[in-house]
């Protein structure tokens, strides 16, 4: 018997190998699943299955700036990353974009109008504001003087301040234009204290609520009279963000992050007895108050990225706090007639802007104002091995992960629900992942403190354990030679070493062989490789040491090979012995009939097919050759060639299976039937 009929003899009649196992998984995952089962948004297609991306954990930012009795200004996250606009939107739905609208006035950084419908619009340095109606675009002239700098507006009144010989604030100043007039009401401040330089706290058009440097008080300016309250608020911190204010039509409150309690006095009562509000507080503490009727309302940031804290409204008699929204953004703004408007929701895909008001019980109520559709999470990876589809997922969870599902072909596909896996690197250059066939993923980590890649297994059941292939320093860009596994047995390395771990060795994955070969595969427990001369491959039983050497029809010394059933693919990935750079010889060899059949395009190898991506058309091609004569290509689906692409792994060939999967560049996963004939499920280890 010659080695070439001994290899097939072995080939057709298995061995105690571990291929079997997954190929028994496959048998198993093949049951078809419901269609309930299968995921929203999954679709049947000529191809096979469709999956859109997932949403992205963290929601669109919808920032608001001020809300008024008839809409309020925002500008949302865009998509390409550019500077969004300012965006006026009518509570009638109705929505406008404020040109030329900065959210800054001469002299003074960052604030916006609060509690109007007039935004003030500046005119370049000149000092002269020009105060919009936003919803038709009509204003109104009014010059600050010299020497004041902007404070606030509140619909035709603007608040400035001045400066002392000293640089501190002494003065505040009401501006209102009557009849092309501008009206300077001035403010000074309670004996012996100073206003802040942020000195507003909260406003509608009759009053602001202002704050005094290094004091115990807050001041309530009357916007008509220029009169100034004191209130006896007990602030602990001069943090602007740290203490917080809101003015309702019938009450005022203030909150310190940090503490357990608001304080809330009656508007037409700003020094009489002020009530105690206990709120509910997230870690980093309450950073936005509002109001609602007889209901205090707060936000709290979080440590976490992504979602906000819980909306709590808390009745301003005592009692329970209720929550209003499970996420919400702490930029809380309040409505001057009565109410605010937030953004929060469920999750990224719930995510509106909505307004707080009383229903007639007096009870808080929502109204969804506009909803802010999910963005596509990025997915860059994905991996396709006995039926279970794993996609490296940067952003739809908190932190980079694979999820895996379970999806099934032919008549009925369907695709299984996701399920998260493990954590993945965020590095493209790492963690590329590669199916086991029964559920399991590998892929690879960089350490930078021991400069060591290291291999990481998880189990279908999400147990991870860790391999260093290379007990020496590696460079950070290796993460990708992560090339093969089979059952136990894992294939990593580049240029012309690599190593084979036995990933279930006693005391965990140890390196079992070494090869001095750029061309190596793995295949029902054996290594194939080449031994550096022209046109010729072997197998290496990795339990028994044997080898098995035979020859293919390749004038060349073979750089690449792949290994599934009963088919070996090599290739030379050089010019051949006549010197011609543009002959790159490849191919597939036949182990049942010794035959080595010739191939249009090189590719992944699958059982009885190649995938490949051909990137000047941008499409993804199979071509079949079970029958021993490769066929026409067949166009699989669109794939066009992206930049930065080849650091991850944009398509793989279910090798257990026979289905194929690919990744747009939105992140929609598809996968097909690979089309050829399955081989028969054999059980080599009853494990």
């Amino acid at each position: 018997m010659t080695g070439r009929q001994l290899s097939s003899s072995r080939s057709a009649l298995g061995r105690g190998g571990t291929a079997a196992v997954a190929a028994l998984v496959l048998a198993a995952g093949a049951v078809p699943l419901l269609a309930s089962e299968a995921r929203a948004g999954a679709k049947d297609d000529p191809a096979g299955l469709t999956l859109p991306a997932p949403d992205r954990y963290a929601p669109v930012e919808d920032t608001l700036y001020l809300a008024g009795d008839t809409g309020y200004l925002h500008r949302r996250e865009t998509g390409d990353g550019s500077t969004a606009p300012y965006q006026w939107r009518g509570y009638d739905g109705t929505e406008r974009t404020v040109e030329n609208f900065t959210g800054t006035l001469p002299g003074q950084y960052g604030h916006y109008a609060a509690g109007s419908d007039t935004l003030p619009v500046p005119n370049g340095a000149s000092g002269v504001v020009q105060l919009r109606d936003p919803a038709t675009g009509e204003s109104t002239a009014l010059t600050v003087p010299d020497g004041q700098y902007t404070a606030a507006s509140f619909g035709n009144t603007v608040l400035t301040f001045t400066y002392n010989e000293v640089w501190q604030v002494d003065k505040l100043h009401i501006l209102r234009t009557t009849d092309g007039v501008t009206g300077d009401i001035t403010v000074e401040p309670p004996e012996g204290l100073r206003f802040d330089r942020q000195p507003v706290l909260a406003g509608d058009g009759r009053h602001a609520l202002v704050r005094f440097l290094h004091a115990y008080e807050i001041g309530l300016i009357d916007l008509a009279t220029g009169s100034l309250t004191r209130i006896a608020a007990h602030p602990w911190t001069d943090d602007p963000v740290k203490l917080q204010a809101a003015l309702s039509p019938t009450h005022i409150a203030w909150y310190q992050q940090g503490s357990g309690q608001a304080r809330v006095v009656r508007r037409d009562d700003p020094t009489g007895t002020q009530t105690a509000v206990t709120v509910p507080t997230g870690p980093d503490g309450t950073s936005a108050v509002g109001l609602a009727g007889d209901w205090l309302l707060t936000s709290s940031r979080v440590p976490s990225p992504g979602l906000g804290g819980p909306l709590y409204a808390s009745p301003l008699d005592g009692g329970a706090a209720r929550t209003l929204l499970a996420h919400a953004q702490d930029d809380l703004v309040q409505i001057p007639g009565g109410g605010a408007v937030v953004v929060g929701g469920a999750a990224s895909g719930d995510w509106a802007v909505r307004r707080v008001e009383t229903a007639a019980d007096g009870a808080p109520v929502l109204r969804t104002l506009a909803e802010v559709p999910a963005r596509p999470a990025v997915v860059r990876g994905i991996s396709l091995a006995g039926g279970h589809l794993v996609t490296r997922e940067l952003d739809s969870a908190a932190r980079p992960a694979y999820q895996r599902r379970q999806i099934t072909l032919g008549t009925s596909p369907a695709a299984g629900p996701r399920s998260e896996l493990a954590d993945a690197p965020l590095n493209d250059a790492y963690g590329q992942p590669l199916g086991t066939g029964d559920g399991g993923l590998l892929h690879m980590r960089y350490d930078a403190a021991a400069q060591r890649d290291v291999l990481v297994r998880t189990t279908a059941s999400g147990a991870t354990t860790e391999t260093l292939p290379f007990d020496r320093p590696a460079p950070e860009s290796s993460g990708l030679g992560l090339r093969d596994t089979d059952g136990r047995y894992a294939l990593y390395g580049g240029g012309n070493e690599h190593v084979v771990i036995d990933l279930d060795a006693p005391g965990g994955g140890t390196v079992v062989h070494t090869v001095n070969q750029s061309a190596a595969a793995l295949w029902d427990g054996d290594l194939w490789t080449t031994n550096g001369a022209w046109g010729e491959i072997e197998s290496r039983d990795l339990a028994t040491g044997a080898v098995t050497r035979l020859s293919v029809g390749a004038d060349c010394q073979i750089r690449d090979m792949q290994a599934v059933g009963r088919w070996v693919y090599w290739d030379c990935l050089m010019p051949n012995s006549t010197g011609n750079p543009a002959e790159y010889p490849f191919g597939v060899h036949d182990l049942a009939t010794g035959k080595d059949i010739s191939l249009p395009a090189r590719g992944k190898l699958g059982n009885g097919f190649v995938v490949t991506h051909d990137r000047s058309a941008g499409e993804l091609r199979l071509t079949d050759f079970h029958t021993g004569t490769a066929t026409a290509p067949q166009v699989l689906g669109l794939l066009p060639a992206l930049p930065g692409a080849a650091m991850w792994k944009n398509h793989d060939v279910d090798k257990f299976g026979g289905d194929v999967a690919w990744l747009d560049a939105d992140g929609t996963a598809h996968a097909a039937p690979g089309g050829v004939p399955g081989r028969p499920v054999t059980v080599d280890d009853p494990r």
